[in-house]
This record gives structure tokens, C-alpha cells and sequence, in this order.
């Protein structure tokens, strides 16, 4: 764990060394611990200038997170709590009922319906709901990807051998060399256009697998506003990977 003071801030950071030759990445986390992704040999001294110089832009970012995050509190998973779907708010409606029958989530006139069990009280009763919603957003998102890469698929010049729906903690989407694209399901949480750029990105990964100036060009030639929409994602990533947790 190393540490600078920038003014009156002490900025605190966890470095990771791993198989980078060259760059070095700062990591955010929704909890606003700053993590330094490092070549292995790359001195502690120059981290710390590394980290210093980049200060200001840590303190700002932070400060962000913060107010997001007291602008959006906790979910109780009860009635009137709002969760989002391709960048809509659609409110819960939760019913209480002494069967258990149909009790998978619904979104019918612009709320989620869920039927949980009368015996459920307080913490079991929210958990209940969290799972409904979970599963009723993995399987929208699973078909809703797959819908979306079919319209890029052209664009692009390749189709991907497999396309893997998952929880990941610390990607929207990633690519691998058997062209295999794997995606958060809680993408779909975002609006549609952030969602298709985060499709196109993974699919100009199977044509040019880095991120120099002609990935970025294969991108903007489908995306123009493709930095609008990173600089987007970048700010909302806290939010959405924190709503269901």
C-alpha cells in the first residue's frame, strides 16, 4: 500500500504488479479505493509519481463517486424503488400472495411485478426480490446482446464463435482469442446506444485485438461518438454494477 498527499487530500493506493511491459492503469473502485495496475519492475518510486501526477484527476474522479452514490442509495428492493432497463426508470411493484406459483419478475406497463410469499418478512423478502429481478435481467440481457451483435456482426466483418452472458466484476464486455465475447449482464441496465458500443468494442477486438489508433478508427468508423459514449460508462460504471448488489 503506498500513499502521496496532494494538498490537503492523502490519496491512498494498492499496487498490483502483473504482466504489463509498459503502461500503467488507475483503477477506481465503487467503494473508492484506487488500485495501480503496474509492470512488474517498475519502481515504487516512480509509481508515486505516477499517482501524483495523475492526483487531481483522482480527487475529482472520487468526488464523483461519492455524490453518485448519495444521489442513489441502497436499494431496499420494495415497492415504489425504480431500476433501470436500456436507460428507462421502470418502478417495482411488489405483491404479496400465499403462493408461489408465478413468482418470476414481469415488466408489464412500465413496472416490474413480483409475487413474493406472505411468509416472507424484511431480509428474506428483499433478497427474494433481488433474485427475481436478477434473473428476469440475465435473461434480457442474454437476448438482447445476441440481438444487437447481429446487427454489428456485418458491419464489422466477423462473427464471434460463442457470446458468454455473465456476472463479471471488472468488465463491461471482454474478447478472447477464440473469438469468444463475454458480457455483463448488467450492461443492459445502460442506455441502448452504450450498450451497442460496448458490442461494437468487443467485436473490433476479433478483427484487431489491442487498442492503437486503428482499433479506434475501425471503431469511430461505426461509432463516431464513441468517446462520448466511453466517457459515459466511465461515469456510470459504479451505479450499474452497485444497484443489485
Amino acid at each position: 500500500m503506498g500513499s502521496i498527499t496532494f494538498g490537503q487530500t492523502k490519496i491512498k493506493y494498492e499496487i498490483k504488479r502483473g504482466k504489463r511491459t509498459k503502461t500503467v492503469a488507475l483503477l477506481i473502485q465503487p467503494n473508492t479505493s484506487i488500485i495501480v495496475l503496474t509492470p512488474c519492475l517498475l519502481s515504487e518510486e516512480k509509481i508515486r509519481q505516477i499517482v501524483t501526477k495523475r492526483a487531481g484527476w483522482i480527487i475529482r474522479q472520487t468526488e464523483k463517486i461519492r455524490k453518485l452514490r448519495a444521489a442513489f442509495p441502497a436499494k431496499e428492493f420494495l415497492s415504489g424503488e425504480s431500476f433501470p432497463y436500456l436507460g428507462r426508470q421502470y418502478r417495482l411493484k411488489v405483491t404479496r400472495t400465499n403462493s408461489l406459483a408465478n413468482s418470476h419478475c414481469k415488466l408489464i406497463g412500465g413496472r416490474f411485478h413480483i409475487r413474493i410469499h406472505d411468509n416472507l418478512k424484511n431480509r428474506e423478502s428483499s433478497e427474494f426480490v433481488r433474485q427475481k429481478l436478477i434473473e428476469w435481467y440475465m435473461v434480457k440481457a442474454e437476448a438482447k446482446i445476441k440481438e444487437r451483435i447481429a446487427k454489428y456482426t456485418e458491419l464489422v466483418g466477423k462473427h464471434p464463435q460463442k457470446v458468454i452472458v455473465k456476472d463479471q466484476e471488472k468488465r463491461w464486455g471482454s474478447c478472447s482469442h477464440a473469438l469468444s465475447l463475454r458480457f455483463n449482464w448488467k450492461i443492459v441496465m445502460a442506455p441502448l446506444s452504450i450498450l451497442d458500443y460496448v458490442i461494437v468494442h468487443e467485436l473490433c477486438h476479433m478483427v484487431i485485438n489491442n487498442h492503437s489508433d486503428k482499433f479506434w478508427d475501425r471503431l469511430r468508423s461505426i461509432i463516431p461518438d464513441y468517446p462520448k459514449k466511453r466517457k459515459w460508462l466511465k461515469e456510470h460504471s459504479v451505479l450499474l454494477a452497485e444497484i443489485l448488489d
